[in-house]
């Protein structure tokens, strides 16, 4: 585990960011407007439009869970992250995700899909100051803080992540969780 701030970088878990390109390939037709935006978010930012994700239902009915690609890498936790956690982003060019902190969600764990080099930083904030900035690694996951403010900057190229989200451990028990061996299997 590499520690930073407010995230971390799982080198225990590498994952195969041009298998999980393929496999959201296929769900080019699926993606959707994001539901649950309002809800997720403690601002409510008002250009929601643009926040989508990738709807794997639309093309086989099935959950992304229910693909081993995804269950593979959710098979490496031993943590519980109920199938309804689990989801696939999709920002498209042009969207801004503004400051925020999720209402819900202590933690997310992310997997960078596209574009190759993970797109732009994620911006965490102090205030109206910008923090500091975190380019995801496409090898490794990712978990931040979801509970501190945090953006990320216009998307210049489409951006789809893979992402878990915690709602039961803050990224400092996750941490501990990780150094007690009791993260993954």
């Amino acid at each position: 585990m590499i520690e930073h701030k407010k995230h971390v970088i799982f080198d225990e878990i590498i994952y195969d960011r041009l298998q999980l390109e393929t496999f959201v390939k296929k769900f080019n037709n699926c993606v959707i407007e994001s539901k649950d935006v309002s809800n997720s978010n403690k601002v409510n930012y008002e250009n929601k439009e643009g926040y989508k994700i990738v709807d794997t239902t639309l093309l086989e009915g099935k959950t992304p869970t229910e693909y081993p690609e995804i269950q593979n890498l959710k098979d490496k936790f031993k943590i519980d992250i109920p199938d309804e956690h689990v989801d696939i982003t999709n920002f498209d060019v042009g969207f801004n995700l503004p400051p925020h902190a999720d209402l819900n969600s202590r933690t997310s764990i992310m997997f960078p899909i596209l574009p190759k080099d993970a797109g732009e930083e994620l911006i965490f904030h102090d205030g109206d100051k910008i923090d500091y900035t975190v380019k995801y690694s496409t090898q490794h996951p990712t978990a931040i803080n979801t509970q501190l403010l945090h953006s990320v900057a216009e998307v210049k190229e489409r951006r789809v992540y893979l992402r878990f989200m915690i709602y039961n451990y803050t990224l400092d028990e996750i941490k501990s969780l990780c150094k007690e061996g009791k993260l993954f299997k």
